[in-house]
């Protein structure tokens, strides 16, 4: 989950390796995106501004799938990708406190992008 999430070559351990997502869909007012590491499952929501109160034009929320009573990560932008680094950053640096799951965010945006979901 570190350092661009490992490669596409080498035995089927090292594909393990490899953030990638593995589910994605519309909900009632965005679009979530299951990604997974080392078998580990990071849930990421991406929601656009719902009212003129909302903080920022971008909503992004971060879940770590195998902690579901963990807080989400949140936080408000206005575009995707600076949001969804704002959530890496967060997580990041909350991951020791929350006993978070490390994840390479970068690697989480390269995944998003493939997709067109930023």
């Amino acid at each position: 989950m570190s350092e661009g999430g490992g490669g596409r070559r080498g035995s089927d351990a090292s594909k393990a390796d490899v953030l990638k997502i593995t589910n994605q869909y519309r909900s009632k007012m965005g679009f979530v995106y299951d990604l997974k590491c080392n078998g580990v499952r990071l849930t990421v929501g991406i929601t656009p501004r719902q009212g003129p109160t909302d903080p920022g034009d971008w909503c992004v929320e971060g879940h770590a799938g195998s902690m579901p009573d963990a807080p989400p990560i949140t936080a408000w932008g206005a575009t995707k990708t600076e949001t969804l680094t704002e959530v890496g950053r967060q997580w990041a640096s909350k991951a020791t406190e929350l006993g978070l799951p490390e994840f390479d965010w970068a690697a989480v945006a390269v995944a998003l992008s493939g997709v067109r979901a930023i």
